[in-house]
């Protein structure tokens, strides 16, 4: 359980082999290759950069493509139920299976009739979008009984319709009245602070009547129209029905390629390998003849790597192993855990990966976060639902490899909290009273002590991780100075501390003194030693020192396992209450089930939630702190991303 070792790999072989080569490495899984053509060193400067610009060009249209493919279906078929969709999983498929799929598969004509079908959908859009304009153009003239083409008939009459401001309309009419003899004015309708009207005057009168208009801000309304605007908007309404059925029609027409998803995802899966191929060569140099790949791979199958490029290549090959340095930053980082470990490691990734230096902190943290997050949730009932959801989850959902573990972690993790629950005697709060061994509404300091003394043993170990990194490392006496001062200072202090809980003889006392004292003078004198002056070394040692004081702070960030226990416990049990006081009969069946199933659903998860959160913030700022760095590169091995598909070996 550890960092997976490394070597680095610089291998020669032939142009003519590199295809060939490519797909075994990709079905091996287990190659992550350097970009020689940013990081080549001078001996390659022979060399020139390997390609396939053209290639990819063209792979990536089809990608497109393909995706546009899957993009619409998926917008217009029914999408499967969860469940079924969990219990279904992705298609399993050897590379073989994949790729005679994929060359059978006619994707291009599907794409064709789903591209053509998009554009005739967003034709009618823009159809139905001018239409539904012209409509509301339309909606302030609708109490017209005339056609619009009659406005402009008249022989000795002119027509004008347009807007007002609501608020000249009663002055306007006045003096439009009284100055223009023969007019009529008709308000046709109102809308928010505008009035739409039709005015009709004598064109003796035209350039008298305009004058008025103008003064009162009338704004002449452009339609362009013939027939009566309660008519057209009637047939507009009629075309925009015609083009909705239209629609409909089509996008049935579209749900019917709805078969045809699967075998566009295996396209997709096959053509984003090639891709993925062919834009590994732009990590290679060459010359005419010969390809250089550089790269790295899991030290125990690196035999199982020479046998595959002898498999391919014969012995026309060149190839040089070479161990990964420790102190190499670019050396990509792999963990390697059991089952159990292996679902905590999403924690540790989502910290950071050690650096190839380091340990792996997901082994020492595992324990650690298991028992924090039982005493935060802290329930039979709910460590019970956790089980037995996870356990169906793994027993009945196809699931890959990240789901898998994921499932695992709060499998894990519902253990603890049932035995913690049954320890605080709690069953969905108090729903069904079990014996405690610790009551907490009643033992709070006892839970908060063992609290404290769960974050000390932590803290502790934390120490002492770093303890083993530095003797790993023949670093003896940083050893004594940076782990051994502060465990003689912390843990005299803490004896002084607790001398009347423990009743230390004077002894024991006097001792613990001296060990406190000796382990602050050794932080003093060596926490500055990497600088020269003997004034800069007091000052660092006395502010080392001071940092005693982050220990208190850490110790004190342990209550939460209490708080939070606790929170959980007193939430479950209000709504236990809330039940209670629905008395006997029909109300409590009823809204006493729907109360119990929201309220301790919700509780679970929020408490769940509020575990998941504080147990890492304890694994990130107090425990990590006291010895790990991280920082490490992820290994991306150069294999399937299993998108759509999960591909298996032949």
């Amino acid at each position: 359980m550890a960092i997976v070792k490394m070597s680095k790999f610089t291998l020669f072989t032939f142009e003519s082999q590199k295809e060939a080569l490519l797909d075994k490495l990709h079905r091996f899984g287990n190659v992550q290759f350097i970009n020689l053509q940013e990081d080549a060193e001078e001996d390659f400067d022979f060399l020139m950069k390997d390609s396939k610009d053209q290639e990819i060009s063209e792979l990536e249209g089809e990608l497109a493509k393909i995706k546009f493919s899957l993009d619409m279906l998926n917008g217009y078929v029914e999408k499967e139920k969860a469940i079924k969709a969990l219990i279904k999983g992705k298609p399993n498929l050897t590379y073989s299976g994949l790729s005679e799929i994929a060359l059978k598969a006619e994707w291009e004509n599907t794409y064709a009739s789903l591209k053509a079908m998009d554009n005739t959908l967003n034709n009618m859009k823009n159809d139905i979008s001018k239409l539904h304009s012209e409509v509301e153009s339309l909606e302030p003239w609708i109490n017209l009984d005339c056609a619009f083409s009659d406005l402009k008939e008249l022989n000795s009459s002119i027509c004008i319709i347009g807007t007002l401001p609501k608020n000249f309309k009663d002055s306007f009419r006045e003096k439009f009245d009284s100055e223009i003899p023969y007019s009529y004015v008709e308000i046709l309708s109102e809308v928010k602070d505008e009035i739409n009207m039709l005015v009709v005057v004598h064109k003796e009168y035209e350039e008298a009547a305009m004058e008025i208009l103008k003064s009162y801000s009338f704004s002449k309304a452009n339609l362009n129209y013939s027939g009566r605007p309660k008519d057209i908007i009637v047939d507009y309404n009629q075309k925009m029905q015609n083009i909705k059925s239209e629609e409909e029609k089509i996008k049935q027409k579209i749900k019917e390629f709805g078969a045809s998803m699967e075998e566009l995802s295996i396209v997709y899966e096959y053509m984003d390998n090639k891709l993925m191929k062919a834009k590994a060569c732009e990590n290679f140099l060459k010359t005419e003849h010969i390809v250089a790949i550089e790269g790295w791979v899991p030290t125990e199958l690196v035999k199982e790597m020479e046998g595959l490029l002898e498999s391919v290549s014969k012995d026309q090959f060149y190839v040089e192993f070479e161990d990964a340095e420790l102190d190499d930053a670019k050396v990509p980082i792999m963990l390697k855990n059991n089952k159990l470990v292996k679902a905590f490691e999403s924690i540790t990734q989502m910290y950071s990966l050690p650096k190839y230096s380091e340990v792996d902190p997901t082994p020492l943290l595992t324990p650690f976060y298991l028992a924090f997050f039982g005493m935060m949730l802290a329930d039979l009932g709910y460590g019970i639902v956790m089980f037995i959801v996870t356990a169906l989850a793994l027993k009945f959902f196809n699931l890959d490899e990240s789901q898998k573990n994921f499932a695992r972690f709060f499998l894990y993790l519902s253990i603890p909290t049932a035995i913690v629950g049954a320890i605080y005697g709690g069953f969905f709060g108090d729903a069904i009273k079990i014996p405690a061994l610790i009551n907490p509404s009643q033992d709070v300091i006892t839970i908060l002590i063992a609290s404290m003394i769960m974050g000390l043993v932590q803290l502790y170990f934390g120490l002492g991780i770093k303890a083993y990194m530095l003797i790993r490392d023949k670093k003896y006496l940083d050893a004594l100075y940076d782990v051994g001062s502060w465990y003689a200072a912390l843990t005299g202090g803490l004896l002084l501390l607790a001398k009347g809980m423990l009743n230390l003889s004077p002894t024991a006392v006097s001792v613990s003194k001296y060990v406190m004292i000796a382990g602050m003078v050794l932080i003093v004198i060596t926490q500055g030693r990497e600088n020269k002056s003997v004034g800069a070394r007091l000052g660092a040692g006395l502010y080392a020192l001071y940092g005693i004081s982050g220990y208190v702070g850490d110790l004190v960030s342990y209550s939460r396992l209490m708080a939070l226990g606790l929170a959980g416990g007193f939430i479950g049990s209000a709504f236990n209450l809330m039940i209670g006081l629905l008395g006997n009969g029909p109300a409590k069946w009823i809204f006493g089930t729907l109360i119990f199933l929201v309220g301790h659903i919700f509780n679970l998860l929020l408490s769940a939630l509020g575990a998941y959160v504080h147990t890492c913030r304890l694994q990130y700022v107090e425990y990590f702190g006291k010895f790990y760095e991280g920082g490490g590169l992820p290994f991306t091995p150069f294999k399937s991303k299993n998108k759509y598909v999960n591909i298996k070996n032949n």
